[in-house]
């Protein structure tokens, strides 16, 4: 999806700064703090939400499975040095589990923010 001319070390740094945007707004959304899982959002996202409570709405009616998964796993990184995508798998509470594709765009400031999140229902279900 990226292409990349970057080092590796550049690649090894943009992985563990958008993972750690992913676990923070998934743990902002398990202590239910939507100011905070809001903020992790890019800010055409927060435009389009307008505010972190139809933010959460949203996150709580169109995907249980990022705002209470059971289960977490990372298991796919690309990036090109401004954009990043994440593949993760999730268990939601019912057992069922998901592919979850993340991507963060890198901000003026250096900061990353989630730009989309998508859901698939995987293949199978775990037993």
């Amino acid at each position: 999806m990226f292409t990349t001319s970057l080092t590796h070390a550049d690649d090894a740094e943009d992985q563990q700064q958008t993972r750690a945007v992913i676990e923070a707004q998934l743990e902002a959304f398990k202590q239910g703090d939507g100011p905070k899982a809001f903020s992790y959002a890019t800010p055409n996202i927060q435009t389009m939400f307008g505010d972190a409570d139809t933010f959460m709405q949203m996150v709580r009616d169109g995907y249980d499975v990022v705002y209470r998964p059971a289960s977490v796993r990372f298991v796919k990184f690309e990036t090109d040095g401004m954009n990043a995508l994440h593949a993760v798998q999730m268990v939601d509470r019912q057992k069922t589990l998901w592919n979850v594709y993340y991507v963060l765009q890198k901000r003026p400031d250096g900061s990353w923010r989630i730009s989309s999140c998508e859901t698939e229902k995987a293949e199978t279900d775990l037993i």
